[in-house]
């Protein structure tokens, strides 16, 4: 199965599938990550480079095929999306079968933007694809709405792959009880998994789904 992961920022990845990540490679899916900012946060006092990070969490998660398609960090909105979604296309050599993205529930505009690019990408004209939303943690209850958790990924295999991989992103890092903390990641992690009947699990929103 081909999967494309379609997110907005360096980091991302971790936050929302770095448990479903190395599940499915181990399962033998060709994953391909692209990543569609340029990795640099100029939004705060001090510009974050978060490149070499994105580099050292996709080989913690065992990604080969990733990019970053370098639109300007929380600025997608002034880029068309026709030319967001022509450059990920462009990076595609074949039709993805399920393309993991943003939940259309999130409070930052660039994962809404994102979001609306994968189902573009994802229009069943030449096949049938199927779309997950992936979840950030509190993105969408910061945004007044609640995550909905309608499939479930089993990661307790992977569950330290993936605070592993978040943790290369110091910048990105906060204290608990903040949710991008590395604890309060792994809180949500087996909340999810209680939900799902596993020690450990990724929460994604069905946004299409044909069946594999």
């Amino acid at each position: 199965m081909k999967v494309l992961i379609l997110l907005a920022h360096a980091d991302d990845e971790s936050l929302g599938a770095g448990g479903s990540i190395p599940y499915l490679l181990s399962q033998g899916h060709d994953v391909q990550l692209l990543i569609a900012s340029d990795g640099i946060i100029k939004m705060r006092k001090v510009q974050d480079d978060n490149r070499s990070s994105l580099d050292k969490a996709c080989a913690i998660l065992g990604i080969k095929n990733y990019k970053t398609l370098d639109f300007p960090d929380q600025a997608f909105e002034s880029i068309p999306q026709a030319q967001i979604v022509n450059a990920a296309m462009e990076e595609l050599d074949e039709l993805p079968d399920l393309i993991i993205t943003h939940s259309s529930m999130d409070l930052n505009q660039d994962h809404r933007i994102i979001h609306q690019v994968a189902k573009i990408i994802g229009r069943p004209r030449k096949k049938p694809i199927n779309i997950l939303g992936c979840e950030t943690p509190a993105s969408a209850n910061w945004n007044g709405k609640a995550f909905p958790a309608q499939l479930y990924v089993d990661i307790e295999a992977y569950l330290e792959q993936k605070l592993t991989a978040f943790a290369i992103y110091t910048h990105e890092n906060r204290t608990f009880p903040d949710p991008f903390s590395l604890e309060g990641l792994e809180i949500m992690a087996k909340f999810r998994g209680m939900e799902a009947g596993v020690k450990a699990a990724e929460a994604f929103e069905v946004i299409r789904w044909n069946g594999l």
